[in-house]
């Protein structure tokens, strides 16, 4: 069996992988309203779950990324998926709110190695021409996973109960587990004498991921973290949990063919491109959702968002693999994904009193404000990071955001 057979394999089960931590990730977000009648409190309350999972998702991501560069990409993802399996079990038996939330949280702190550490296995694997289109499949994957979440969600406790979509995620991690046994790892682990404390040094040296690692909480909250009510708000006005995941499903199907997109145009669209149309495609999705929350504004809305995603998504995700050299890549791909989801458990969490309230046209309206700064700034900090490398390909990474006049580079 030649290389590239072997390394399409291997991306299968990285991208079922994908497929997999983003149904756990979403899977409590149409179970928002049917979760809080289930347990007697407020759909406020049982977003902590979310906000509880999100956050920790963040946070966890640089530990994560840490230990796979010593130990190993393979080992942290199978090591995760087991915790995935914990963590639900939890979840779905849980008797009250507090147990929910921590069933949650633990959830979220072992998934948090999937989408970092699969992006760092990509980056080790494939080289710099086939990263981006593969990122925006492993990201399409996990998008599969978010409209599947969203459905089986939907049917699961329309059929049972809220708590049986949950469960199934418990069911599956497992088996995952013993399929990523048969990949690779990826690159040697990093030197021992290499401290903690030196790799994130030699990270945060680089003036492009410091700029990265910034920008990325507002991408986030912009990308991951309003789009969550979209279900909730078609729920709340009358709607059955089975319709609403159809709805917010599409959002899936959009995601894998903006995926699509991204592979077939390659090279011949930029980076920069991807991100400026995908991110006023998603703030267009966010308008049309403010004056009514209607099965026709929700599906456009959700269209319009998962699009987004395939297009803004890959280029984050690749540009953290860019930023940072191959011996620290699994913190510098982490850190980043940690700023995004921290973007998307604080906007989550900060309007969740308006969901409460069924003010959804003021949530998406602010949802659209913070979309633009993210609009304007994202295409030109990639463009001139392109540029940048592009003008020091072989020579050391660029030092950061460049001023007007060339400037040197990083030592």
């Amino acid at each position: 069996m030649n290389k590239g057979t072997t390394d399409a394999q291997d991306m299968r089960l990285i991208y079922a992988g994908s497929f997999l931590g983003n149904f756990d990730r979403i899977v409590i977000t149409p179970l928002l309203l049917p979760a809080a009648k289930g347990l007697g409190v407020s759909v406020s309350h049982v977003t902590i779950a979310l906000t509880a999972y999100l956050l920790l998702f963040g946070l966890m991501q640089p530990v994560h990324g840490l230990v796979s560069d010593v130990y190993g990409r393979v080992r942290v993802m199978r090591a995760s998926l087991l915790g995935m399996c914990a963590a639900d079990l939890v979840s779905a038996l849980a008797p009250n709110l507090g147990v929910l939330i921590l069933g949650r949280a633990l959830a979220g702190a072992s998934a948090a190695a999937l989408l970092p550490v699969m992006v760092a296995y990509v980056g080790d694997r494939l080289p710099f021409a086939q990263r981006q289109r593969t990122v925006a499949s492993v990201l399409a994957a996990g998008a599969v996973g978010t409209a599947a979440a969203t459905v089986v969600a939907g049917v699961f406790t329309h059929l049972w109960n809220w708590r049986a979509a949950i469960l199934l995620v418990a069911i599956c991690s497992p088996v995952l587990v013993l399929a990523f046994g048969r990949l690779p790892e990826a690159s040697a682990p990093a030197p021992g004498g290499t401290s903690v404390s030196a790799r994130l040094a030699m990270v945060f040296r680089i003036g492009w991921f410091r700029f990265l690692v910034a920008f990325a909480v507002f991408e986030g909250a912009a990308m991951l973290g309003f789009f969550n009510f979209l279900n909730t708000a078609l729920q709340s006005g009358g709607h059955s949990v089975v319709y609403a995941g159809l709805v917010t499903g599409s959002y899936g199907l959009a995601a894998v063919a903006g995926g699509v997109a991204v592979r077939a145009l390659g090279e011949r669209v930029s980076p920069a491109t991807h991100f400026a149309v995908g991110s006023v495609l998603l703030g267009v999705g966010y308008l049309v959702c403010v004056p009514t929350q209607s099965m026709v504004t929700v599906l456009a809305a959700s269209v319009l968002s998962g699009l987004a995603f395939a297009l803004v998504q890959s280029t984050v995700q690749t540009w953290g693999t860019e930023v940072a050299p191959p011996q620290v890549r699994g913190i510098a791909t982490s850190l980043v994904a940690c700023a995004v989801y921290t973007g998307a458990a604080l906007s989550t969490y900060l309007v969740s009193g308006l969901a409460d309230d069924k003010r959804f046209g003021v949530l998406f309206a602010i949802a659209a404000a913070v979309t633009l700064p993210v609009a304007l700034v994202g295409p030109v900090a990639r463009a001139r990071f392109s540029a940048s490398l592009a003008a020091g390909r072989g020579q050391p990474l660029p030092a950061g955001p460049p001023p007007v006049r060339p400037t040197r580079q990083n030592p």
